[in-house]
């Protein structure tokens, strides 16, 4: 039985966050479908219908350099997309990128030609056996693993599923160039209700899969996947050791709030990331149990761990936390084995936010420390279907994670997501210095509108930012006479905010100043202007 570590235990620190894909840009879909990869030099989210670049360097420093449409890295036209996923293949120095194709009924996969995610790309397509839903890719030494959970018809609720579909593809071929490899099928099948090939981290000539049974699982499938097309290649399922009961979650309750507070849908308990390094299978899932503490029945992340070798569990936890929900989990090992897991949390005293907790090669789980938090209750039809965790090449003892944080406008109609670098460090240990990333830049008007005694402090955003405090001051000739500093919010470039002062009846000329202070304490320089008020 796993336990939460006290304050003399091991430590997971966010040694910096940075603002991610929102609606806006990715096309206006629900949910977002959140996935990262950090390559040497760069880190890719892709969500829904949009990907973002940074460059990243080895003092962890970011900067975006590119935002193009799923349409184009994958080459579709018009036809609809959802659910991609991407990896970086350190031993090639690739990017691997999938996505279903609603209107094609195939899934796409498509390479890099370098190690810079921003050039040149090559697609090839995959035929499934109807509406491939929620993609995976997996890699190993020779081969690129593709699966879907395929059915009948992708408009039609409640669609008759077919099965779980596998596709072997040639990654040799893939890595020439080559947009029809060499490539084998295996399903559909409703032997498994869903695969998920692992993200090999070492080598293996063996490509791994996992599936658990749908609604209720007892039991984890082992599968490998042997040869490289086109020679035969073999599926089979090599061991099914029990876990412990693995149930559908319940839906998580939001907390209180001004008008209609829906719950946030936690899906099934399908597997949602695994990953696998040298003899070692982590995977994930949203799982219902009763965290320590509370009485009733929550959403709580599965956490389970395979020796591969010997086709046992090794470690087999709920991560949950009494009076909350937690849900849509991803997770990745840090170069000496510890866990870092992301996911989301909500309960009737807990606002939605993106957490991040680190898990020992011991089993001790770290307290959680929030990435993001949304600005409000989430209004919105769905919330998610999976995050992502990706290791940095580069400095192997990070871990980038993205999920989405709710949303970052009072309405609660919009979405936001945010990444962010973590570190587990052990008992004893001194964590790492949080990153002094710089917050937006904020540039203040002096166009000042009065309503009665209240005066309305425009400001509009440089850049973008998330979790960042704006700090509003007012000065008279004499004394600061207004001083404000908001909530944690996202700041979005070229967008205006305002401030609300509630000025009386003072009237004259004012200095107003305006910054920001990101979450690790940062400030961005003052903007002021002279203000009259009348």
């Amino acid at each position: 039985m796993s336990t939460v570590a006290g304050a003399d235990g091991p430590v997971v620190t966010v040694t910096q966050t940075i603002t991610g894909l929102n609606d806006v840009v990715s096309g206006g879909f629900e949910p977002p479908d959140v996935s990262v990869a950090a390559g040497t030099g760069f880190l890719v989210e892709l969500v829904n219908l949009a990907q973002q670049t940074w460059t990243t360097t080895a003092d962890g420093a970011t900067q975006v350099v590119q935002r193009r449409d799923l349409s184009v890295l994958f080459g579709s036209g018009s036809d609809r997309l959802t659910d991609p996923r991407i990896f970086f293949d350190a031993p090639t120095g690739r990017w691997l990128a999938s996505i279903s194709d609603i209107d094609d009924d195939s899934v796409l996969l498509a390479v890099s030609a370098g190690a810079d995610p921003t050039g040149a790309w090559t697609v090839s397509s995959y035929a499934a056996g109807g509406c491939a839903d929620q993609p995976r890719l997996g890699v190993a030494d020779g081969v690129v693993v593709l699966t879907a959970d395929v059915f009948e018809d992708c408009e039609e609720v409640g669609a008759r599923p077919l099965g779980a579909e596998l596709w072997t593809v040639n990654k040799a071929q893939l890595l020439a160039g080559s947009t029809a490899p060499a490539f084998s099928s295996f399903g559909p099948t409703v032997e498994y209700s869903s695969f998920a090939p692992v993200q090999s981290l070492s080598s293996t000539a063996t490509e791994y899969v996992v599936s658990v049974d749908d609604r209720a699982s007892r039991l984890v499938h082992l599968l490998a996947v042997d040869g490289v097309p086109p020679d035969p290649v073999d599926v089979l399922e090599v061991a099914a050791p029990a876990i412990k009961p693995l149930l559908r979650p319940p839906p998580a309750g939001q907390p209180p709030g001004t008008g209609v507070r829906p719950p946030i849908a936690t899906n099934d308990n399908r597997v949602l990331d695994s990953v696998w390094e040298n003899g070692r299978l982590w995977f994930s899932a949203n799982a219902s149990c009763i965290p320590g503490g509370d009485a009733l029945i929550r959403s709580c992340a599965r956490i389970v761990e395979l020796a591969t070798e010997t086709r046992t569990v090794r470690f087999d936890a709920d991560l949950g936390f009494a009076g909350a929900n937690v849900f849509y989990p991803a997770l990745r090992p840090r170069d000496n084995g510890d866990l870092v897991v992301v996911a989301g949390e909500t309960g009737q005293k807990v606002p939605l936010e993106l957490i991040v907790v680190g898990r020992t090669t011991d089993g001790v789980f770290t307290p959680p420390v929030v990435v993001a938090q949304s600005v409000g209750l989430y209004r919105g039809d769905r919330y998610g279907d999976y995050f992502a965790a990706a290791r940095d090449p580069l400095r192997p003892e990070t871990v980038w994670v993205g999920g989405e944080m709710g949303s970052d406008i009072p309405s609660g109609r919009g979405w936001a997501t945010a990444l962010a670098a973590v570190v587990v460090t052990g008992a004893g240990s001194i964590p790492p210095e949080i990153a002094g990333n710089a917050p937006p830049g904020v540039r203040a008007s002096s166009a000042v509108r009065r309503v009665g005694a209240t005066v309305r402090l425009e400001y509009l955003a440089l850049d973008e930012g998330s979790a960042v405090r704006t700090v509003v001051v007012v000065r008279n000739a004499k004394k600061v006479v207004f001083r404000h500093s908001t909530p944690r919010e996202t700041l979005h470039e070229q967008k205006r905010y305002a401030v609300a002062w509630p000025a009386g009846k003072a009237r004259g000329r004012f200095g107003y100043c305006v910054n920001t202070v990101s979450i690790s304490g940062v400030a961005s320089p003052q903007s002021c202007v002279a203000i009259t008020v009348r």
